[in-house]
């Protein structure tokens, strides 16, 4: 995907102008001048303790995580950003409340090529089954966003460095088998082994776990510079994921109010 696409996502977002819920705790004036620069793609209401004065409406509470789902889950916002609170609370609050298994797909851009990278959960793609439902889910969902994917899927070896170690042999053997699957179920899929490289211009990466790709996409994100957009929860309510070592929540914000006129559109 090309710069084009995340134009296109923000021209959707601009034009829906989604009620977007935001998870908010420890706030500072800085976070809610940058959560006023968001207010260009979705009305936003803070959940949590916004603590300054705030011209955007809010709601203040002890348990943002809870809010913020419950507000979700009784259609009483378009869809959700974690914002700064906990990860792993949001996303038990997530599987308990919508009795869903949690997959995320962290969407990067840098230097006009745009792309979708999973697992990014330190607890996610542990299994086969995982791997599978991340790559099928994932095409679906960027489908539903107007993309034939192209999909990678990384391992921890070269093909040749069969025999090298149990790992990387268990490693090949599952990305090869993924990709194998991918393909029968129509989707474009190739096992890339460990040259990530050679995933340039592709759609969506799997990573071989999560602890990779989390690494992955941190070091592309803190340390390269890459543009964190947020990460899509792969279920049927609008849920992105944003990491706390950012200050600017435009991206995320700016992709859950796209996402919403996208599933509106699709209906």
């Amino acid at each position: 995907m090309n710069a084009d696409f995340v134009k296109s996502l923000q021209e959707r977002a601009r034009a829906r102008h989604a009620k977007i819920g935001i998870g908010i705790q420890n706030s500072s004036a800085d976070l809610i001048k940058g959560l006023q620069t968001a207010t260009e793609y979705a009305n936003l209401l803070l959940v949590g303790n916004p603590c300054c004065d705030c011209a955007m409406e809010y709601v203040i509470t002890d348990d943002p995580v809870t809010k913020l789902v419950d507000l979700l889950a009784r259609g009483e916002i378009d869809g959700a950003v974690r914002g700064n609170v906990s990860a792993y609370k949001v996303m038990s609050a997530l599987s308990s409340r919508f009795n869903i298994e949690v997959y995320r797909m962290a969407l990067l851009e840098q230097n006009g090529w745009a792309f979708f990278l999973a697992p990014v959960g330190i607890n996610e793609g542990e299994t086969l089954s995982d791997k599978l439902n991340l790559v099928t889910n994932g095409a679906k969902f960027l489908q539903m966003m107007g993309v034939s994917p192209a999909v990678s899927v990384l391992s921890g070896g070269r093909v040749e460095d069969v025999g090298r170690s149990e790992r990387v042999d268990r490693s090949l053997a599952e990305a090869e088998f993924v990709a194998s699957r991918a393909n029968a179920k129509g989707i474009n899929a190739r096992h890339r082994g460990i040259l990530i490289e050679s995933c340039r211009g592709d759609d969506l990466i799997l990573a071989p776990d999560g602890i990779s790709g989390n690494l992955i996409f941190r070091t592309l994100m803190l340390l390269c510079g890459a543009n964190s957009l947020g990460a899509p929860v792969l279920m049927e309510e609008i849920f992105v994921d944003s990491s706390r070592a950012r200050d600017d929540f435009t991206g995320p914000v700016m992709l859950a109010s796209a996402m919403v006129g996208m599933k509106e559109s699709s209906e």
